[in-house]
C-alpha cells in the first residue's frame, strides 16, 4: 500500500495523536473528508490519505483490504474495509457490513411487505409503489416466470406504465420505461441484460410533480451510527435532481408519449455526461436544494414526511437478518423520493455510498457541512475524540430513529423521531 499523503492536525495526543485513513477514490468526497479533519482545531487527528486504486483487483479478482493498524477510524471503500479488525473493534469503520436489506431493491421491497402487512396504515406503507420481484435466468422462460412471479403484468394496458429495474445496479443501469410485454421482453433479451438476474418492477410514478416542465427526484442524505444504539439522522439540506428532458404526461401534448425517451423520464445526474462532470450552466438546471422550489410550506411538509419515512424504513429492516448494523461502525445512505402532483410522497430506493460528486461545485458547501457534521455525530463519539467547533451548521443533522441492537436479529426499544 503507497501513502500519497499524511496530515497532521495541532493538538495531537501523545507523539501522533489518533489516527484517519482516508481510502476513498472519488477525489470530491475524498476531499470533503480531509477537510473535515483538518477543519478541527482540537481533534488531535493525524489523517493519512491514501492513493486511489479505482480498478485495482487483488490476485482472485478482488480488491486487497487497506492496511488500518494503528488507526482508529477507516473512511473509505467498501470493498477494502478490513473487516477482521472492524469485528475486533480495533477501528471505526465508515459501512456497516451488512446492509442489503436496505440498499438492495428487491430485499427492500420484501422488508416494506411485510412491514405493510403489520401496519397498514403506516407512511410507509403508503407511500412504496407497487412492486414485485422476479428472477430470470433464460428468456426461454419469460411467460412462466410472468405468471407465476408478476401476474399482474399479463393483461397489461398502454395506460398501465411500469419502470423495470435491476436489483443490485445503480446510477440507473439498465431501468426501462414500459407500458407492454414485447419491451419488457427485449429489454430482458438483450446483451446488457444477460448477467443480470434478479429483477424488480413497480408501478411508474406517471403523474410526477413537475417544475418548469421537468421531472425530478428528492435526493436525502441519511447517517447511521452504530448499533447500540443505532441512532439515525436525515440531513436536511435535500437535492432536487431533474430529467433532461420535458415531461409529458398521459395524454398531454402529443396523443402517444415516448417512454423510450429515458431523458424525460430518469432524473439520476449520472445520465449527464459519461464521466459524471456538468457545466456552472448544467448544474444550475440539474441539481437544485429541493428548498428552493417556491412553495415553502409544501416543501417543508413534505421534508416531515420524508424523516418519518426513513425512521420507518430503518425499523422495517433493523432486526432482519439482511441488515445487521455494528457498534463501531457509522454509514451514509443516498435515499431518493419522488413527488407527484398532488405532493404526495413516494419512496423509489436507498443508496449506499451515494455519489456525492453529482452534486457538483455549486452546492459543493452542502456536502462539506454534512461531512463535518458526521464527524461530530459518529466519529467523535465512537472513537471518544474531541467534537469539531462547530464551523458549520450543526442543527442539519436531525435525529429520526433510534434503536438499541442487542444482536443481529434481536432489538429492543425504537422510537421513530
Amino acid at each position: 500500500m503507497m501513502w500519497w499523503d499524511e496530515r497532521g492536525v495541532r493538538g495531537v495526543e501523545g507523539r501522533r495523536g489518533r489516527v484517519a485513513v482516508v481510502d476513498l477514490d472519488c477525489e470530491y468526497t475524498r476531499r470533503a473528508v480531509v477537510e473535515a479533519f483538518e477543519g478541527l482545531e482540537e481533534g488531535g487527528w493525524v489523517v493519512r490519505v491514501t492513493e486511489p486504486r479505482e480498478g485495482e483487483e487483488g490476485e482472485e479478482g478482488e480488491e486487497e483490504v487497506t492496511p488500518v493498524r494503528g488507526a482508529h477510524v477507516y473512511w473509505g471503500e467498501y470493498e477494502r474495509i478490513d473487516w477482521d479488525s472492524v469485528g475486533a473493534g480495533d477501528v471505526v469503520a465508515n459501512c456497516y457490513c451488512i446492509r442489503k436489506g436496505l440498499i438492495r431493491k428487491a430485499q427492500l421491497a420484501l422488508g416494506v411487505s411485510k412491514w405493510r402487512s403489520k401496519r397498514p396504515g403506516s407512511l410507509l406503507a403508503r407511500c412504496v409503489p407497487e412492486t414485485h420481484v422476479f428472477e430470470l435466468y433464460d428468456i426461454e422462460y419469460f411467460d412462466e416466470v410472468l405468471i407465476a412471479d408478476v401476474p399482474e403484468l399479463r393483461d397489461i394496458k398502454p395506460e398501465d406504465v411500469w419502470i423495470l429495474k435491476p436489483n443490485i445496479t445503480n446510477q440507473a443501469l439498465g431501468v426501462t420505461v414500459f407500458n407492454d410485454l414485447d419491451t419488457l421482453r427485449s429489454v430482458l433479451s438483450s446483451d446488457e441484460a444477460w448477467n443480470l438476474r434478479e429483477w424488480v418492477v413497480q408501478r411508474y410514478v406517471d403523474r410526477p410533480l413537475l417544475v418548469g416542465g421537468k421531472k425530478f427526484h428528492v435526493r436525502v442524505y441519511v447517517l447511521a451510527v452504530g448499533a447500540a444504539p443505532m441512532t439515525v439522522y436525515v440531513h436536511d439540506d435535500m437535492l432536487a435532481l431533474f430529467a433532461a428532458e420535458t415531461y409529458r404526461h398521459a395524454g398531454g401534448s402529443g396523443s402517444v408519449r415516448e417512454l423510450s425517451d429515458l431523458g424525460a423520464h430518469l432524473t439520476n445526474t449520472c445520465r449527464v455526461a459519461s464521466d459524471g462532470s456538468m457545466t456552472e450552466g448544467e448544474e444550475s438546471g440539474f441539481v437544485k436544494l429541493f428548498d428552493e422550489i417556491r412553495d415553502e410550506i409544501r416543501v417543508e411538509g413534505a421534508k416531515e414526511g420524508i424523516r418519518k419515512v426513513v425512521g420507518e424504513c430503518f425499523e422495517a429492516v433493523s432486526s432482519d437478518l439482511s441488515f445487521m448494523p455494528l457498534p463501531n461502525c457509522f454509514e451514509l445512505f443516498g435515499f431518493d423520493f419522488m413527488l407527484d402532483e398532488d405532493w404526495g410522497l413516494w419512496l423509489l430506493e436507498a443508496n449506499a455510498e451515494p455519489d456525492f460528486k453529482q452534486t457538483g461545485g455549486r452546492l459543493n458547501r452542502i456536502i462539506g457541512d454534512a461531512i463535518k457534521g458526521v464527524y461530530d455525530k459518529a466519529v467523535a463519539p465512537l472513537t471518544g475524540a474531541a467534537r469539531g467547533t462547530g464551523n458549520y451548521d450543526g442543527t442539519k443533522w436531525r435525529k429520526v430513529y433510534e434503536k438499541m441492537v442487542v444482536s443481529g436479529s434481536e432489538a429492543v426499544g425504537f422510537q421513530v423521531v
